[in-house]
């Protein structure tokens, strides 16, 4: 089975190149809980909702960089990933920084996706 660490490098790599569905796609049909800044969090959401959400978050912003800051595995069952996001927001000058936290629990063979959280 996939590391914490690879889990996260496939993450970041699908937030990168924003291919949403392939970001939540490891939540593999369970809900999710999405909070983004102000830290407004959803209810439990689908994967398709979350994708939807956060296509309208990143909307009007272009990507500079996406790093894998940390992976760390919490107890037997649960982990989290640290991503480092830096983008511009489209027609203003100046780079921004996000963190986005993705919190995950073992499965039978995967890590699966249970939280994102974005934070200035």
């Amino acid at each position: 089975p996939p590391t914490l660490a690879e889990a996260g490098e496939i993450a970041r790599a699908a937030w990168e190149r924003r291919d949403l569905a392939a970001f939540v796609a490891p939540a593999l049909g369970g809900r999710l809980l999405v909070t983004l800044p102000p830290g407004n969090q959803s209810a439990p959401i689908t994967a398709d909702q979350a994708r939807a959400l956060l296509s309208s978050y990143v909307q009007g912003t272009q990507e500079v960089a996406t790093l894998l800051a940390a992976a760390r595995v919490v107890d037997s069952l649960q982990g989290y990933v640290e991503l480092t996001r830096r983008y511009l927001l489209v027609g203003i000058p100046g780079e921004r920084r996000a963190t986005i936290l993705l919190g995950y629990r073992r499965g039978r063979t995967v890590w699966v996706l249970t939280e994102v959280r974005i934070a200035p």
